[in-house]
């Protein structure tokens, strides 16, 4: 399965201690990787087909991103090579605008119904399942609000994760954010969280490879066993807000 990483802070921050660990957890997922990051309100994203570790060097690119890009909010995708796509245009994060948001979008799942949605706006015309998971969470969200205006972004979204795994039943892991918050959905397997005891308040890392850091009485794990329930996480700067069950 691919790998996802998100970090979230209450300001601007680099990744630098998170990522390398994290691609080098990854590294058996060798056919491509990407980052995605926000600045003054605008979605930036770097991505490639080639594989983030070329022997034991990590990726160039990578690396130096992990370095230098600051944002409250950092999405990073290691794509699995049995996922068959070698394109760039495949590789992960993706982005769209709606609900007067910037998004990203991350996924790592497996549907086998999915790919028959449909979406009046489709982001692009080839198969790509994390597309049709953000193009059907996008129109739920849309719908959802459009029919009743006055609930939360997380109750529409949380209705949708629900329509998602009643109407195309799979295992999905995604992480969806603005430049303000992040969701983490999962219905399998497992995410784990982490806070620096020496800097907390400052940044929460959520990550599905393992832990990062040596300090691992600092990680809390959220596991799903079965996947016609999901578990849907809400983060804002350092904090986890809402943890709710479907």
């Amino acid at each position: 399965m691919c790998e996802l990483f998100a970090m979230s802070a209450g300001h601007h921050f680099t990744a630098h201690e998170y990522l390398p660990p994290f691609a080098d957890r990854a590294r058996a997922n060798i056919s491509g990787w990407g980052i995605g990051f926000f600045r003054n309100g605008q979605v930036l994203i770097e991505k490639s087909c080639e594989g983030i570790f070329t022997e034991d060097m990590l990726h160039d690119s990578f690396r130096r991103l992990s370095r230098v890009i600051d944002s409250r909010i950092i999405l990073s995708h290691i794509r699995c090579p049995k996922s068959g796509h070698q394109k760039e245009s495949h590789a992960q994060p993706l982005t769209a605008h709606f609900l007067d948001h910037n998004w990203l979008f991350i996924l790592s799942g497996e549907s086998p119904k999915l790919m028959t949605y449909q979406s009046p706006r489709p982001m692009m015309s080839e198969e790509l399942l994390a597309a049709r998971v953000f193009e059907f969470i996008r129109d739920e969200m849309e719908s959802g609000l459009a029919g009743r205006p006055r609930q939360s972004l997380y109750q529409v979204l949380a209705l949708g994760c629900k329509k998602l795994i009643t109407n195309y039943p799979g295992r999905y892991i995604f992480f969806l954010a603005n430049e303000t918050v992040l969701f983490a959905f999962l219905n399998h397997s497992q995410i784990l969280t982490y806070q620096d005891p020496k800097a907390q308040g400052e940044t929460l890392v959520v990550t599905t490879t393992g832990e990062l850091t040596a300090d691992q009485d600092s990680w809390s794990a959220y596991s799903q066993q079965d996947p016609a329930r999901g578990q849907l996480l809400i983060i804002s700067g350092a904090d986890l807000l809402y943890l709710g069950h479907l």
